[in-house]
């Protein structure tokens, strides 16, 4: 079983992968895209750095029922990781698809803890954040 400090630190990972895909897919792109990519991965870097924040500050871990833990670590294990844990794919239309689906997991998952971290307003900002990836990425045109 997972505890509440582990949603965090699934975030991290989540954020952390990110980051990567995005470095990789700006290496393969020139252009507006590239910025694009560019500018997502700092982001990616940055939600990384404010949820180890928010986790640093928790001496003892907060309570959130086994069954929302266990659905939120499925989430992650099912739906995010494993399409950020390879390269990006070569075809460039398939790795904004895969990183769309990331995202809107992301956002789900990012709303979910929510609802069970005192740092509300930190968490508000980055499902923000998510949500303008997605929009940025939605709009990338082929």
């Amino acid at each position: 079983m997972i505890s509440a400090r582990d949603l965090l630190n699934i975030a991290l990972r989540i954020e952390s992968a990110g980051y990567v895909y995005y470095k990789d897919l700006a290496e393969k792109v020139s252009g507006e895209v590239r910025k694009l990519f560019e500018n997502l991965a700092d982001q990616e870097r940055d939600h990384s750095r404010r949820f180890q924040e928010i986790l640093g500050r928790y001496e003892e871990d907060f309570e959130v029922s086994p069954e929302v833990l266990g659905y939120l670590q499925a989430l992650a294990e099912t739906s995010i990781f494993p399409k950020l844990v390879e390269k990006p794919p070569e075809d460039l239309k398939e790795a904004v698809r895969l990183a769309i689906e990331v995202e809107k997991d992301s956002v789900l998952f990012y709303s979910e803890i929510l609802n069970y971290v005192p740092e509300k307003k930190a968490v508000e900002e980055i499902v923000e954040e998510e949500k303008k990836h997605l929009r940025n990425l939605l709009a990338v045109k082929f």
